[in-house]
C-alpha cells in the first residue's frame, strides 16, 4: 500500500484523502480487481518515478464522481471522491468538450470505486508518460 500511496500523493496531497482512495482502489471490491490494481499502477508508478516527480500532476481535470444510493443523495458535502479524472491526456484522443470525451470521462467514472478511482490514478500516470513522450 506504501507504494501506491506514493505514487498517488501528486493527485492527493491530503493523506487522509489518500487513505481513502486506497482503502477503495486496493482494500475494497473482489481480490483479482485489488490485485489488478496494484500491479497496473506499481507498475505505470515504477515508469513514472524512472523519469523523477511530475512536473503538473493536477492539470485540467473533472471530479470522479461518489455514487450513493438514492436515499443518501445530498446526505453529504462532498459528492466527489479526493482524486480527480485527468482530462488533458483525454484531449489527445477527442476535443475537449466533445460528447466523444464527454463518453469517455462517464465510462471512465462509472462504476464501483475501485474501477473509477483506479482508471483516474491510471489516466493521470498515463498522462505523465505521455507528456514526456511528447504528446
Amino acid at each position: 500500500m506504501r507504494r501506491i500511496d506514493a505514487i498517488l500523493a501528486p493527485w492527493v496531497p491530503d493523506p487522509a484523502g489518500r487513505a481513502f482512495v486506497l482503502r477503495c482502489i486496493l482494500a475494497e471490491g473482489p481480490a483479482h480487481h485489488r490485485g489488478a490494481n496494484y500491479v497496473l499502477l506499481a507498475l505505470l508508478g515504477r515508469i513514472v518515478d524512472a523519469g523523477g516527480p511530475p512536473d503538473d500532476a493536477r492539470g485540467s481535470c473533472v471530479p470522479v464522481p461518489l455514487r450513493l444510493p438514492p436515499h443518501l443523495e445530498g446526505a453529504l458535502d462532498d459528492d466527489a471522491f479526493p482524486l480527480a479524472l485527468t482530462t488533458r491526456p483525454l484531449d489527445a484522443l477527442a476535443p475537449p468538450g466533445s460528447p466523444e470525451q464527454a463518453a469517455m470521462i462517464d465510462c471512465l467514472t462509472d462504476g464501483p470505486p475501485q474501477h473509477a478511482l483506479a482508471n483516474a490514478a491510471m489516466v493521470a500516470l498515463l498522462g505523465v508518460l505521455l507528456e514526456r513522450a511528447g504528446g
